[in-house]
């Protein structure tokens, strides 16, 4: 299983202040704590104990209207496999929270409804919680009209992804710069690669590139890359598009993404449909959740001379 990758991001976002957990076991469908009996009709298996999987969670059981059962895929081993996939073996339908836990399940015949889960296996269907490269630089271009050259980094499970955003790059009049990474260390010397050039002296020079763009990549987020991209924004003024909310909290200056309740909500809309009628599940097929929430970090747009009046008009959030 290609586990180890997402674990990665898993990680890093307990170290942007997502931890805490939903524990393992039986939950209420609607809320009113833990059910006493071994199994429930819908089984959701989370990737880690990260808070934006546990938020994702519990929106979906406050709307689910069967009894759910909380697993943890708690690390990558043949053993958790099997403990899983043991676990989940009288569910009449299977949630998988999180690319990790989509991969453990893979091959399953019982049902599989994923949810944040950027890759998703062949034969599964779920909540795309994947904003479009387009979307993405008309946003940022919206922010910052002046920007023309982009600077991006991702690994080989973005490759796709790359072809549609330099599609779309062209189409908005934008030049991608971009770099790819084989592991986390990588990710620092990229960026830094993208913004300076292949050179240590960064003193009296011009960036090279006029914003970043940091997605959501398991090799992407973690807390040195983030410590930097703020130095980059702070002191090169150049602005930075994350691919995830949690890091527009810590200072980047804009994300776009759903919020994890947005997230929960349709996909229990997909699961209690598909409990009413199972021909339901063929029907579904990257059910999208929209509109995405679009996030600015006040105080870095105000510094970056950004007027946020026309943004708030328009229903983008503001971070102070």
């Amino acid at each position: 299983m290609a586990i180890s990758a997402a674990m990665l991001v898993l990680g890093a976002l307990t170290s942007l202040g997502l931890g805490a957990a939903l524990p393992d076991g039986p939950v209420d469908g609607n809320g009113g704590g833990v059910v006493q009996r071994p199994s429930a009709p819908v089984v959701v298996v989370k990737s880690a104990n990260v808070k934006a999987f546990q938020d994702v969670a519990e929106s979906f059981r406050d709307r689910c209207r069967v009894p759910v059962f909380f697993i943890n895929l708690k690390h990558e081993s043949a053993d958790e496999a099997a403990r899983v996939r043991e676990a989940v073996a009288s569910a009449r339908l299977l949630v998988a929270v999180g690319q990790p836990a989509a991969e453990a399940l893979q091959g399953l015949r019982t049902r599989i409804v994923y949810a944040m889960v950027p890759s998703p296996p062949v034969g599964i269907v779920g909540t795309n919680s994947s904003v479009s490269p387009r979307d993405a630089l008309a946003a940022l271009r919206m922010l910052k009209p002046d920007i023309r050259h982009v600077g991006v980094i991702y690994s080989r499970q973005g490759l796709t992804k790359m072809v549609a955003a330099r599609a779309a790059a062209r189409a908005l009049g934008v030049e991608l710069h971009d770099q790819l990474i084989e592991s986390s260390p990588d990710a620092i010397r990229a960026i830094h690669s993208l913004v300076w050039g292949r050179t240590d002296e960064t003193s009296h020079r011009t960036p090279k590139v006029d914003a970043l763009w940091v997605g959501p990549d398991p090799l992407v987020v973690d807390m040195p890359l983030l410590q930097y991209l703020l130095t980059l924004q702070l002191t090169a003024r150049v602005p930075v598009l994350a691919g995830t909310r949690q890091m527009v909290s810590h200072g980047v200056l804009m994300s776009i993404d759903w919020s994890p309740d947005a997230v929960g909500e349709n996909l229990a809309l997909q699961v209690n449909q598909i409990l009413d009628d199972p021909n339901h599940y063929e029907l579904l097929r990257d059910h999208p959740v929209t509109p995405p929430d679009i996030i600015i970090n006040g105080p870095a747009a105000r510094r970056l001379g950004v007027r946020l009046e026309p943004f708030i008009e328009l229903g983008w959030k503001v971070h102070e």
